[in-house]
């Protein structure tokens, strides 16, 4: 099949999928998601997001009791229904099943929802080009929630100016993208804001952080301003399915283009830091 969906113990195609009107993450967006890369029917990273996904539990004190183990199960077997080599497998667990009302329900249980398709790789040779908005999400953007209307309005707003994404800032101080992290190359240190609450410390970002530093390339996660990433020597946008994308405009400005030999090169380092994981996960 093209695409699977799962849901509290039954699987079907996805467009056949029913939830109740009455879990709460319809109607109240009360709940935590994650997004994992799937390859030749095998995760990449998967205990990273996985353990993402209890931290964002434990804020949100939804009490999800399914184990590690059998929650991979499932994971799996959703992979394996579907017939493309290259998926992008989505997961949420919202807090039950009840009547609304804003506190939470006594003795109802969390609600599992799995999907996968078919999503290739973003082309890293292709430039992209990225608009600014400001940021108006909430305070916790390092807890991964549903409730992502700022997000969808943001990135809707640069498809319709023909770009790829939108670059957050504060006041002018960037913070990351609407469903992505920004990563600036600059005077041959990689540059990244701090993974506090301002930021979803994306696993992408974190694998970039750490070859850079195995390569002895300085890194500065520090926040940044959007007039040092007008004058940045490159920037990329880093996510599940975005490996280090160029940037070359923003706001109609060029951008980025002083560096790309060390672009290319870390580029190249996490696609070769993928592949080795992807193939000893097969073993």
């Amino acid at each position: 099949m093209d695409a699977v969906g799962y849901y509290n113990g039954e699987f079907a195609p996805l467009a056949e999928l029913k939830i109740p009107a009455l879990d709460r993450g319809v109607y109240f967006g009360d709940g935590v998601y994650e997004a994992v890369r799937v390859d030749q029917h095998r995760f990449f990273a998967l205990d990273e997001h996985l353990d993402r996904l209890q931290n964002s539990l434990a804020f949100l004190r939804i009490p999800f009791s399914m184990s590690r183990e059998t929650l991979k199960a499932v994971l799996q077997e959703v992979a394996d229904r579907v017939d493309s080599a290259h998926q992008q497998l989505y997961f949420q667990v919202t807090r039950a099943t009840a009547a609304r009302t804003h506190s939470f329900p006594e003795g109802a249980e969390p609600n599992l929802l799995v999907f996968s398709r078919e999503v290739p790789f973003a082309d890293v040779n292709e430039p992209r080009k990225v608009i600014v908005l400001p940021d108006i999400r909430w305070k916790y953007c390092n807890i991964k929630t549903l409730n992502l209307i700022p997000a969808v309005l943001a990135a809707q707003t640069a498809k319709e100016r023909g770009c790829c994404e939108a670059v957050f800032h504060r006041d002018g101080v960037v913070t990351e993208c609407s469903s992505s992290n920004l990563l600036m190359l600059k005077g041959g240190a990689l540059h990244t804001a701090p993974a506090d609450e301002h930021i979803l410390p994306g696993v992408t970002r974190g694998h970039f952080l750490m070859l850079a530093r195995q390569m002895n390339i300085p890194v500065v996660e520090r926040a940044f301003t959007l007039e040092q990433a007008y004058g940045a020597d490159e920037l990329m946008i880093t996510s599940t399915s975005a490996r280090g994308l160029p940037v070359r405009e923003m706001e109609g400005r060029a951008v980025g283009g002083g560096d790309s030999a060390l672009l290319k090169k870390l580029q190249a380092a996490y696609q070769s830091y993928a592949d080795d994981r992807m193939a000893s996960a097969g073993e």
